[in-house]
């Protein structure tokens, strides 16, 4: 199930908490979660240090977030945050990425989702 956050949530305070879990908490969030697919994909590929095949298109993300390593035994938090003018003026890249995201952790047990729209 996806965390979703808007921008009056206690969103530090739940990033806080998934750390203090001992969880793997990894955050994607340039300024402004990018603005559109290209600096959405450049932002992923950046903040996740994705590997050089990374393609910077829908299905490369998909891999590269199927194929990211997490310690043994530990939860994958992968935090999108940042996303309110995405979400705002580009609503299909926005889509887009929230159906990949929640596509992986559909296919992963070590993965949960949050994602912020401040």
């Amino acid at each position: 199930m996806t965390t979703f956050l808007g921008p009056h949530s206690e969103a530090d305070d739940h990033l806080d908490l998934l750390a203090s879990l001992g969880h793997d908490v990894r955050i994607v969030g340039p300024v402004s979660g990018g603005v559109d697919k290209a600096t959405v994909l450049a932002a992923f590929a950046a903040d996740l240090d994705l590997p050089d095949w990374f393609g910077h298109n829908w299905d490369a993300l998909l891999d590269a977030l199927r194929d990211l390593d997490v310690p043994r035994g530990q939860t994958l938090e992968l935090v999108w945050d940042h996303v309110g003018d995405l979400r705002r003026h580009d609503h299909d890249t926005y889509e887009t990425v929230v159906d990949i995201l929640e596509q992986v952790q559909d296919e992963r047990d070590d993965l949960r989702i949050t994602v912020i729209a401040r």
